[in-house]
């Protein structure tokens, strides 16, 4: 198991990106109150144009109910490099994911000074989201499309001559273009096929209430980004199953549904603040970059440090939920809900709906602790404000990232879907998955 490094290096990457912003003066700090000339160094300029993206794309995955856990972590993952590749080039600040990302070739690069990092975000999301959202339905208002027309609009409102606003265009859709090529090859149409599970009293099945088909069975077949296999992060294995009462995969069992039979109001809160489901929400990973999102805002940070924030914490949550998918369906590990019913107690209800796909480990146990390690390592163990996107469920502000990991890592237990050790160990899992990134992806000068 891959350790967290003794000494990260947050002081010297988070606090200088911290003091640049500062040094920088609030006459620059915005895209349209300064000339276009002054308002378009993104090691300079806060990260608006690619705020603006990530929410569209958050509102998108969550209103029209578009992806599913593992396929919306490769959505967030994709735009977080798109966006990240089409600020690079123009910061003095930051180096390019290829060659470090599996397979990711050399991108088109802009001549500088003939074109404009907003108008270039525009284009190359533009062409990026078409592919990504490709067939689903975008509702009366598209808030991609909004956010395209928005950005080019304040650009040109901005001052931004009209030749570099259409170079900047045609720039954008080519650096699209390839990031399209390099996506689609990933493999993850190939894995959407159905799957039967196995059968056998330890096998996980599909869950009450919902009975749901089998979700990402198939996503160990993706191309990671940063790890050398999909199962590269091994987690410690559960407890031998027994169906004995009194042994010790039984007392597992027995710990979610004595926490569900007592369950507090803000044990209660807690699992639905981070329930994270579809058509309710933008998912488990677009939680965690609406969390990025909420402290590069809140920290007043550059263009270049938000995209650099962006595309390392998508790519964490791209592979945790790589590594953990691989694992669930390598070990199809009946749910606590379908345990406690055949052994324990048949008439239990779960708080939260138990999702159909197996139990060990926990994504969100995995995804968070791989995302808050992320975090802590560029930012440093700074206390945030986490805005829920549903007004019912409030916010909540944390220490820092770890806290906040600690906090939806447990919620599903007190949701009833899963097992202590998956938790205890899936942020083991996270833990080392986020440290391999740390470690293998260098943005930074």
């Amino acid at each position: 198991m891959v350790m967290q490094p003794d000494r990260p290096n947050w002081t010297r990457r988070g606090f200088l990106g911290l003091a640049g912003i500062s040094a920088a003066g609030a006459a620059s700090a915005t895209w349209l109150p300064v000339p276009a000339s002054a308002s378009s160094d993104p090691d300079v300029v806060r990260g608006d144009a690619a705020h603006a993206w990530l929410r569209a794309v958050y509102d998108r995955v969550w209103h029209e109910g578009v992806g599913t856990p593992t396929g919306a972590a490769r959505i967030y993952c994709a735009v977080a490099v798109g966006l990240y590749e089409s600020v690079a080039p123009f910061s003095d600040n930051l180096r390019s994911l290829v060659g470090q990302l599996t397979d990711l070739r050399p991108l088109p690069q802009p001549p500088r000074g003939r074109t404009d990092p907003a108008c270039v975000i525009a284009s190359a999301l533009r062409t990026l989201t078409d592919y990504l959202f490709r067939g689903a339905p975008s509702g009366p208002t598209d808030p991609i499309a909004a956010v395209y027309d928005r950005q080019v609009r304040l650009r040109r409102a901005a001052g931004v001559p009209a030749g570099v606003v259409s170079a900047s265009l045609d720039h954008g859709s080519r650096v699209g273009r390839d990031l399209v090529a390099w996506v689609s090859s990933d493999g993850y149409a190939g894995s959407l096929r159905p799957y039967t599970p196995p059968i056998g009293p330890s096998r996980w099945r599909p869950s009450p209430p919902n009975y749901g088909e089998p979700i990402g069975a198939y996503f160990s077949e993706v191309r990671p980004m940063v790890l050398q296999r999909a199962d590269e992060v091994k987690p410690v294995r559960y407890v031998p199953f027994s169906t004995a009462e009194g042994s010790a995969f039984w007392d597992q069992a027995n710990a979610t549904y004595q926490t569900g039979l007592a369950l507090t109001q803000a044990q209660r809160e807690t699992a639905m603040f981070w329930r994270d489901n579809p058509h309710t929400s933008g998912l488990p990973s677009g939680h965690w970059m609406q969390i990025t999102r909420q402290v590069c805002e809140q920290r007043r940070l550059s263009l270049a440090r938000s995209v650099e924030a962006y595309a390392r914490v998508g790519v964490a949550l791209h592979d945790a939920f790589l590594n953990c998918w691989t694992w669930k369906y390598r070990y199809n590990l009946i749910r606590p809900v379908d345990y406690v019913h055949d052994h324990i107690d048949p008439s239990w209800a779960t708080w939260v709906a138990t999702p159909p796909f197996p139990e060990y480990t926990s994504g969100h146990s995995v995804a968070s602790a791989a995302a808050a390690t992320v975090l802590t390592d560029l930012l440093g163990p700074i206390r945030f404000t986490d805005v829920n996107t549903i007004p019912e469920w409030g916010t909540r502000v944390f220490r820092n990232f770890r806290v906040a990991a600690e906090e939806a890592a447990i919620s599903r237990q007190y949701g009833g879907i899963h097992y202590p050790m998956a938790i205890q160990f899936g942020m083991d899992q996270g833990d080392a998955i986020g440290t391999l990134v740390v470690n293998r992806l260098q943005t930074s000068v």
